[in-house]
């Protein structure tokens, strides 16, 4: 019994379960700043979601794509100074950032409002956040590293809603972004209790490896580029649609993206997260071959799982909308059909990286990304003047799908068996060099 406990801890099911729950939470986020706050609100929400995910990678630096593969087999004495030295880093990037941002916001807008401070603060809280799951899910602590997500992410949701539905006082944007900044306190105590046994005092007595990090910026920044290119596929199109087509439509957009990312996200809590330690391992100890076959069982999976839920997600959508008062929320369907075709693309294509990734393919990862980008640019914005905001999810679905064959393609370059290892010679995974 214990056993078989043990083992459902370490597959997707307990993360995508806690995921659930934190995509429920936000799904409900969704329909409430629609309904209650109104389109306008809601596209200056989803610009700041935009924000929230495009800073993390803007000031990352590509460190995290490292630091989650070199904790990989760590005990805690070993990644404990590894995540101090990249927090570091974080800390220093956003106090220059934001020295350099808030002048720029007063230049613009005449003062820094209370919504752009609480903006501010969360992606401080966001950038640090990710700066953390990642490690922790490099070191197969991906069930901690989604409770902290649901903590952070959700659990403040039924309160900035309740009170904003029993107070319009609260019914603003201030009480959201402030209750989603209490809750990360709230996280950062749990991750303390998580972490109650790591040599977290031993780990910060030590000097920084500033030459490490240094050097790891220096050689990494190709995945810098990768990393920008990843999160403006996520985030670039609602910045363009919002210069052409104006806030309700981003809006608009916003909440559809918010439904369809739920997908996105389940697909990537269950299969894609997972997959990078186990590709890893899989390559070092069994080779090639096996790991072609283990990449196509991942591939099975995801599309196992969208099958499901992307029925699931669009008959509840449906439902919520046919059920509200008319014109409580804005009815797009093909819009809907497409994101969510998208979304599945999207997971797909994230699976496929990963395969770049564990095999060490660190310059076609990041030549793919950032040609995702350009790609996303060049399409969102042909699309959406010629169609309109449909155009959105054409675009969508163009890239994503434009991808995923260019990155099958490379796969199916790779040779099927491993050649005899050369002495000396070894790849950034630790398997013998191809």
């Amino acid at each position: 019994m214990a056993a078989l406990l043990s083992r459902l801890m370490r597959s997707g099911f307990v993360s995508m379960g806690i995921r659930a729950a934190t995509l429920f939470f936000r799904f409900a986020l969704s329909f409430y700043v629609v309904s209650y706050l109104g389109l306008e609100a809601a596209g200056v929400y989803g610009l700041a979601i935009g924000a929230i995910g495009i800073v993390p990678a803007l000031l990352g630096w590509g460190l995290n794509y490292f630091v989650s593969r070199d904790v990989v087999g760590m005990t805690p004495d070993g990644a404990a100074p590894l995540v101090r030295d990249r927090l570091t880093v974080t800390l220093v990037s956003l106090a220059l950032g934001t020295a350099v941002a808030i002048p720029v916001i007063i230049a613009q807008t005449g003062g820094v409002s209370t919504v752009y401070m609480l903006i501010l603060a969360l992606l401080w809280l966001e950038t640090l956040a990710l700066d953390v799951y990642m490690p922790l899910v490099g070191l197969q602590m991906a069930l901690q590293a989604n409770i902290l997500v649901l903590v952070r992410s959700a659990l403040w949701i039924p309160v900035a809603v309740g009170l904003g539905m029993v107070s319009p006082t609260f019914r603003n944007l201030e009480t959201v972004f402030a209750s989603w900044i209490v809750s990360h306190f709230m996280a950062i105590a749990l991750l303390f209790v998580f972490l109650r046994h790591w040599p977290v005092r031993a780990a910060l007595s030590k000097r920084l490896d500033r030459a490490g990090m240094w050097l790891r910026i220096r050689n990494g920044w190709y995945i810098y580029l990768s990393d920008l290119g990843l999160v403006g596929l996520s985030y670039a199109d609602r910045f363009i649609l919002n210069a052409m087509l104006g806030l309700a439509a981003t809006g608009i957009y916003s909440f559809y993206w918010s439904i369809t990312n739920a997908l996105y996200t389940l697909l990537s809590t269950a299969v894609v997260q997972l997959a990078l330690p186990r590709m890893v391992l899989v390559l070092r100890q069994r080779g090639m071959e096996e790991w072609l076959a283990a990449l196509r069982r991942e591939v099975l999976k995801v599309l196992a799982f969208a099958a499901v839920l992307s029925v699931v997600i669009f008959l509840a959508t449906e439902a919520i909308i046919r059920f509200a008062p008319p014109g409580r929320f804005p009815v797009a369907r093909p819009l809907l059909i497409l994101m969510l075709i998208a979304a599945v693309l999207r997971a797909c294509g994230d699976l496929l990286s990963v395969g770049l990734t564990s095999a060490g393919k660190d310059r076609v990862y990041a030549i793919t990304n950032v040609g995702g980008v350009l790609l996303t640019v060049l399409l969102s914005s042909l699309s959406l003047w010629l169609f309109g905001l449909i155009g959105a999810g054409i675009s969508a679905v163009g890239t994503a799908l434009a991808l995923c064959v260019v990155r099958i393609l490379y796969l199916r370059t790779l040779p099927k068996r491993n050649p005899p290892a050369k002495a000396g010679r070894r790849d950034e995974t630790g398997a013998a060099a191809q």
